[in-house]
């Protein structure tokens, strides 16, 4: 009789394992779909890092909404709606206000965007670059160095700032970076850059820049008696 039971337990003992494993597996996928569902809800509604996304450090974070053709960034004063342009690199900019959307950012015709930055208007390809109050950053360029930086007053509809930069950092509505300088001979030498040779033998450029200031409200640039060199394309 022991003997039996012995075999019928021996019989069971595979299925069961099998049973409890697949419950395992079942609760495991479960919550990893309550976690995407989650997350997913959680990025449509909370702020991302301006940094994060690239644009310029001290612009304000906003909430991303994924439009079937492009982003819609979203802003306390200002939705933005950026689009891959069809015939050049970079992207058309089209800025609403956050009550003409209505919530639905993705589905607004762009006869009522207030305005609209195509790419290719410019010398340089536009690429949205954040929002700050009321003042938006256009980052524009084919390449990694020497890009410009246009800076707009929407509420007095203004181009306030068309400059080359590189390191960008804006703290109090004051923006400071660096401008690739123009390589007169007795500034440069004057500049302690002790990798320049090295950097040359890569077959790298060698660029000199001066730290400038940008107060936004003002308007007024300053430049800064502060030097640096670093390693360009």
């Amino acid at each position: 009789m022991q003997e039996g039971k012995k075999n019928v337990l021996l019989i069971l003992l595979p299925n069961l394992q099998g049973i409890l494993y697949d419950l395992t597996m079942q609760k495991e996928l479960l919550l990893v779909a309550l976690m995407l569902f989650l997350g997913c809800n959680s990025s449509n509604k909370e702020p991302t890092d301006a940094v994060g996304l690239g644009f310029v450090p001290g612009t304000e974070n906003p909430v991303i909404k994924e439009c079937s053709v492009g982003k819609a960034y979203l802003y306390n004063e200002y939705e933005i709606h950026v689009e891959p342009s069809p015939d050049e690199v970079g992207m058309n900019i089209f800025l609403y206000s956050p009550k003409v959307s209505d919530g639905n950012p993705c589905k607004l015709d762009r006869k009522t965007a207030s305005h609209i930055i195509s790419t290719g208007e410019t010398e340089e390809k536009n690429f949205f670059a954040g929002i700050y109050k009321e003042y938006l950053f256009i980052d524009q360029g084919t390449g990694p160095d020497r890009r410009i930086l246009s800076i707009y007053n929407l509420k007095d509809k203004k181009l306030i700032l068309f400059t080359e930069y590189s390191s960008p950092n804006l703290k109090s509505g004051v923006l400071t970076f660096y401008k690739t300088l123009v390589p007169d001979p007795g500034v440069i030498e004057s500049i302690p850059c002790p990798d320049a040779q090295e950097w040359r033998n890569q077959g790298l450029t060698v660029l000199y820049e001066q730290k400038e200031t940008f107060t936004l409200e003002t308007e007024i640039r300053t430049p800064v008696r502060e030097y640096r060199c670093r390693a360009g394309q």
